[in-house]
């Protein structure tokens, strides 16, 4: 299972990719620009982010900060429907140049924060949604602007929790890092091996991706691995001792002590307890 990088192309004449969708199945994958969501009807939505496990129900409203990896699912028969948008980060970064030191948090309602900053978010992309799926005039274009503008403000002030950076992040060596292990994962590759691929130390790789996505290489590494082990758990009947070797584990006990810690049950028992609910039909946004 290789982790896909998205691609994403910007909504004809906006700054950001807008989707609306009733469609809950969507694969791992990462992409640079930031991701703001919104649950409009539904409930349960299952929505792995760097391997954690968020519920989202109607009202709630989410965040995905640069290059993470995350998935969603559901085995909620309600609807699900839900809105977002994925920043371009060109546009971002030359219009708002702090934006590369941000660590958005955000993750639903239920979550302490300001309740009126929350619902202007909420209010704000519905009045998007609406404005998208008219023909995109000049004065259109500058309404969508000004609530996308009001937004990005808004998170600023309220969602942001910067973190002091003293080296400056180099993004095109991040993007190829990532890449890197999300492809070769499955390989005999560790932090050292890969510190030895890219020419440079491990403080520097460790530097950068946590800068990037908050997590050293070596975690990074074992995520992959681990949401790898639990696709195949959940969509094959291989043996646990063939899938740790399939995604990159020494054996099966390593699996195991890593899949414990990370779901809190073996792979037998996460098996045993999710595969009969688990759709294999995944989907783009």
């Amino acid at each position: 299972m290789t982790v896909i990088h998205e691609e994403v192309q910007n909504t004809p004449r906006l700054p950001f990719y807008f989707y609306d969708s009733t469609n809950p199945f969507v694969k791992e994958h990462w992409h640079q620009g930031i991701e703001i969501n919104y649950l409009i009807e539904g409930n349960d939505l299952q929505f792995v982010l760097k391997g954690t496990t968020f519920h989202f129900n109607a009202g709630d409203i989410w965040i995905v900060n640069h290059n993470q990896v995350h998935s969603a699912s559901s085995i909620s028969k309600n609807k699900i429907h839900y809105v977002g948008l994925i920043i371009d980060d060109d546009f971002l970064l030359s219009e708002f140049p702090s934006s590369a030191n941000w660590n958005l948090q955000l993750m639903g309602k239920s979550v302490n924060h300001n309740y009126q900053a929350y619902q202007k978010i909420s209010e704000l992309l519905i009045n998007i949604s609406k404005k998208v799926k008219q023909k995109i005039t000049d004065p259109i274009r500058f309404e969508i602007l000004a609530d996308f503008f009001q937004i990005i403000a808004i998170l600023d002030q309220y969602f942001n929790q910067p973190q002091d950076n003293s080296a400056t992040l180099n993004s095109p060596l991040v993007n190829e890092l990532i890449t890197y292990i999300n492809n070769h994962h499955r390989e005999n590759v560790s932090a050292s091996s890969i510190s030895h691929k890219f020419g440079i130390s491990q403080v520097t790789l460790n530097s950068q991706l946590k800068q990037s996505n908050y997590m050293s290489v070596g975690k990074y590494l074992n995520l992959t691995r681990l949401l790898d082990a639990r696709q195949l758990l959940l969509n094959t009947n291989k043996p646990i001792a063939v899938i740790a070797n399939e995604v990159g584990f020494s054996d099966s006990k390593v699996l195991n002590r890593n899949f414990k810690k990370w779901k809190n049950k073996t792979p037998s028992q996460y098996r045993n307890t999710y595969a009969k609910y688990h759709s294999k039909a995944y989907f783009q946004y």
